[in-house]
């Protein structure tokens, strides 16, 4: 499922907008060390401001799709029917903080408070039938 590759690429796109924002908001230091120096400091702030207006027109675009197809995927999931099969795909795919699936055994644990094969297999076979009734 690409939900997760998805929902991983617009958070560091989003992250290193907000890092490109942060570098055109803060001066350098050198602009207010005290010393006397000739120069444009300005200019360095000029080019970080345009940078980060630049890449934000270029990821609004692909943010915008990302979105449009997780809110299909998130739907997909939804109209399961069986609450089950909506569980084991939620934390499978949607639940992880990385671009990998959650791994069965943890799977298993979140659905049965069981990690032992027998509830793995359970969880398996849960998965298999809801991916058969996911309609995209």
């Amino acid at each position: 499922m690409k939900y997760l590759s998805l929902k991983k690429e617009n958070e560091n796109r989003r992250e290193r907008l907000a890092r490109m924002k942060a570098g055109a908001e803060i001066p350098s230091a050198r602009e207010y060390d005290g010393s006397q120096h000739t120069g444009g400091g300005g200019s360095h702030i000029a080019v970080a401001v345009e940078r980060y207006i630049e890449y934000e027109k270029e990821i609004r675009p692909i943010i915008a799709e990302n979105e449009k197809e997780i809110f299909i995927l998130k739907n997909a999931v939804h109209a399961l029917k069986d609450p089950l099969e909506r569980e084991v795909v939620r934390l499978r795919y949607m639940d992880g903080d990385h671009c990998r699936p959650t791994p069965w055994r943890e799977v298993a644990w979140g659905m049965y408070q069981e990690a032992d094969d027998a509830a793995v297999y359970r969880a398996k076979r849960i998965h298999d039938r809801a991916i058969s009734h996911i309609a995209l």
